[in-house]
């Protein structure tokens, strides 16, 4: 059975209560039983060390008790002061006394100090009293320097635990042979290294590899982790499950659960998105196996990383959208539109030209205009951007399709760009955007 948050957070607290109160009960117990071998008020000296705060009654409390022997008799354990002679109970010899006036005496003394007679030396029959050790109050004091302790730990442990608990990622996973992976890995380099790495990889089937490649995004919440995992006797599954979860104070967790086939040609591209990196967890046939993952500064999957086209030159472009259909809409009224004529770009020269255009417009921060006069804003008319990384032609919309708004507002041109998930995601264009779109159409 597994707890939900709140469950787990509320043992929690129960713990760090729990904990907390030790202290005052603890001294509680002891100031109350010590007080009354004293002879003083315990009832009230209880109270005034457990409310004070801070120890602060405790404290005063062990200040001004009243005196109290800790010695006993060595031979019937009867509680005994320094000035016995003998053990009020059992008769035994506990200190060396005069033998002419009887008065308490020391071992190395040669005159009696009370008669002045003389002493004989030492008296072989005197058992000196034990003094008992007050191990209770050492409880105290030790409780005093561990619970604090304690707290800070549990406080950690309970923000850790709060850290981890939250949202966990989403996973995309693919199971690809190695000519599938070659075929849609879109980077000759990155194939070559691919490769390379296979080759270099030790036998084992108890082993799984793993190649990394971190992304981190605008936002901490959004950051990417590409894995690209081989299991060798663990490729050609027909049934794989996987997903993330909460690590604990580790962190979050991918699990990659396979069943051992013999099949050792294929790799597994898997796409995590998260607030933190994962850690890749691989068990065969349900027994977890080491799994050796390298960092590396490239993504070694076949999910495409989008680039910036504006920053890359034409000759170091790797892909391109496959399609770019424009849409020329006629405003009809404010805040309406009607389609007018759509073109599809599929010229690879011309696909660059528009997405450096695309992704060179002036992205706007929270404190522009633009954003001021949102309930004025018409954007009708003007032009929407369908960008298809990937043409898929069954579906309508699908998640390597990006629609882009494109409109004329107070002489500007505007570009919502709907690839930027956070709001803030209105670009300001260059002057000859809005013509190349109408270019397309002539």
């Amino acid at each position: 059975m597994s707890l939900s948050i709140d469950g787990k957070s509320i043992i929690l607290m129960l713990v760090v209560l729990a904990v907390f109160l030790t202290i005052p009960v603890l001294t509680g117990v002891y100031v109350y039983r010590d007080a009354k071998r004293r002879r003083m008020n315990a009832v009230l000296w209880t109270l005034i060390a457990v409310a004070a705060p801070a120890l602060i009654g405790f404290i005063i409390y062990l200040l001004v008790r009243g005196g109290y022997s800790d010695l006993e008799c060595p031979r019937c354990g009867t509680r005994v002061t320094e000035r016995y002679v003998v053990c009020p109970q059992c008769g035994a010899k506990l200190r060396p006394a005069c033998p002419n006036c009887a008065a308490p005496v020391e071992r190395d003394w040669k005159v009696c100090p009370h008669c002045a007679a003389p002493l004989d030396g030492v008296q072989a029959d005197v058992a000196p009293p034990l003094r008992r050790q007050d191990r209770t109050l050492n409880k105290i004091l030790i409780a005093v320097i561990v619970v604090p302790v304690l707290l800070i730990v549990f406080a950690v442990l309970g923000l850790a635990a709060f850290a981890a608990s939250g949202d966990p990622g989403s996973v995309t996973l693919q199971e690809l042979t190695f000519d599938e992976y070659d075929r849609q890995q879109p980077s000759e380099t990155v194939r070559g290294a691919v490769r390379r790495w296979l080759d270099g990889l030790e036998g084992g089937e108890d082993r799984a590899y793993a190649l990394r490649y971190d992304l981190p995004g605008e936002y901490e919440y959004e950051n990417k982790t590409y894995f690209l995992l081989y299991v060798p006797a663990g490729g050609g599954q027909s049934n794989i499950r996987f997903g993330s979860g909460s690590g604990g104070l580790f962190g979050p967790k991918l699990s990659v659960e396979l069943e051992r086939t013999g099949n050792s040609g294929s790799l597994f591209s898997i796409l995590y998105t998260g607030e933190k990196t994962p850690k890749l967890d691989v068990t065969l046939d349900g027994r977890g196996i080491r799994c050796l993952t390298r960092t590396v500064g490239y993504n070694p999957t076949t999910f495409l990383i989008y680039p910036d086209y504006s920053k890359t030159s034409r000759e170091d472009v790797e892909f391109l959208p496959e399609r770019i259909t424009v849409v020329k809409l006629e405003r009809t009224g404010k805040g309406s539109s009607t389609y007018e004529d759509a073109v599809g770009v599929t010229d690879e020269d011309t696909l660059y030209k528009l997405m450096a255009a695309i992704d060179g417009g002036e992205r706007q921060d929270w404190e522009s205009p633009i954003y001021q006069s949102m309930s004025g804003l018409d954007i009708s008319g003007g032009f929407e951007v369908i960008i298809e990384y990937k043409v898929r032609e069954e579906y309508v919309m699908h998640e390597d399709m990006a629609r882009l708004r494109v409109f004329e507002q107070d002489g500007a041109c505007w570009l919502i760009d709907e690839r930027i998930r956070h709001g803030d995601n209105f670009r300001l264009m260059g002057e000859g955007f809005y013509g190349l779109l109408e270019g397309l159409f002539q």
